[in-house]
């Protein structure tokens, strides 16, 4: 092949022999079924206990429900997002358990596990 050029297709078909595919973590990949968010009006009972925390950069904060059988709504206060889970699986990109500013998610638990890549403020109400 000394001095023959290679045609455009050919280089093409190389190209792609080449090319390796990588699956792309469950982690990472958009839900398939977003999670809906709730207002602190949709739930009914007495607001029990609030709680107001301005998040450190990809720091956990765990939350630990001060009542017993309570439901814990988090609402992002700050620009930037929050991912939030009542499991200690909570993960930056994770889509699923993303907050929005000024978003709402109500958990029926115990703790929360909560993290950020930036400095938003979390408020979580506890209502029994």
């Amino acid at each position: 092949m000394a001095g023959k050029k290679l045609t455009v297709a050919k280089k093409a078909a190389l190209d792609t022999e080449k090319t390796e595919v990588v699956e792309v973590p469950e982690v990472y990949k958009k839900p398939k079924q977003a999670i809906e968010s709730v207002k602190a009006e949709d739930i009914e009972g007495d607001v029990v206990e609030e709680f107001t925390q301005q998040l450190s950069i990809f720091g956990q904060l765990i939350y630990n429900a001060s009542n017993e059988d309570v439901t814990l709504i988090v609402d992002n206060l700050g620009f930037g997002d929050i991912y939030v889970s009542d499991k200690n699986d909570v993960r930056v990109g994770n889509e699923s358990q993303r907050l929005l500013y000024k978003e709402q998610r109500a958990f029926k638990a115990q703790q929360l596990f909560l993290i950020s890549a930036s400095q938003p403020v979390a408020s979580i109400i506890e209502i029994k």
